[in-house]
């Protein structure tokens, strides 16, 4: 494999990242009906496997091992009738990745959960405070300091923190104590 140019900021050059992808059907009950304590595993000599409309019963499955030697993590892709789930273990960056109808959602390893509506709209929820960005690009930023509004065109700013408002609007700048 020849080394070419990434556009990850993370690489300089193109690397070998999996090795190998098996399909597997997972059945999570038995056949009398009953809950497995882990799922059992089977994987089609065709290729091919039809979507449950219960995936806590059973669920399609595609499993791709790390290509580098002696890395265990591998990537999980759950195919369900509505989404299609992504999982890895991870320690740094992304851990988990949904894709639904309307809207991709993300769960990052330090905890940070984002969600991309079909509109636009971004949320990012961490510990450190939420943004959410609006489908008319207005931004909301919630931390335990302050409360930020921007509207989407930019002409108005708003803050709130404990003991002050301020706001920038076409009409001038207000800054005062907050009354409590």
């Amino acid at each position: 494999m020849t080394a070419k140019k990434s556009q990850s900021p993370h690489s300089q050059t193109f690397r070998h990242v999996w090795a190998t992808a098996r399909m597997y059907i997972a059945f999570h009950l038995d056949q009398s009906g009953g809950r497995r304590d882990a799922p059992r595993f089977w994987s089609p000599k065709n290729g091919c496997a039809s979507l449950h409309r219960d995936p806590k019963a059973q669920e399609v499955v595609l499993v791709l091992k790390a290509a580098e030697p002696g890395r265990e993590q591998g990537v999980e892709v759950k195919l369900h009738p509505n989404r299609i789930i992504v999982r890895r273990d991870a320690e740094m960056w992304w851990q988990g990745v949904a894709i639904e109808e309307d809207t991709v959602r993300v769960q990052m390893a330090d905890g940070t959960r984002i969600s991309v509506g079909y509109d636009g709209r971004i949320k990012r929820e961490a510990d450190e405070g939420h943004t959410h960005v609006e489908a008319d690009g207005s931004v909301f930023k919630r931390t335990r300091q302050a409360v930020v509004h921007v509207t989407g065109d930019g002409v108005e700013m708003k803050q709130r923190t404990e003991d002050r408002i301020v706001a920038i609007t076409a009409d001038g700048v207000v800054d005062r104590a907050r009354k409590r």
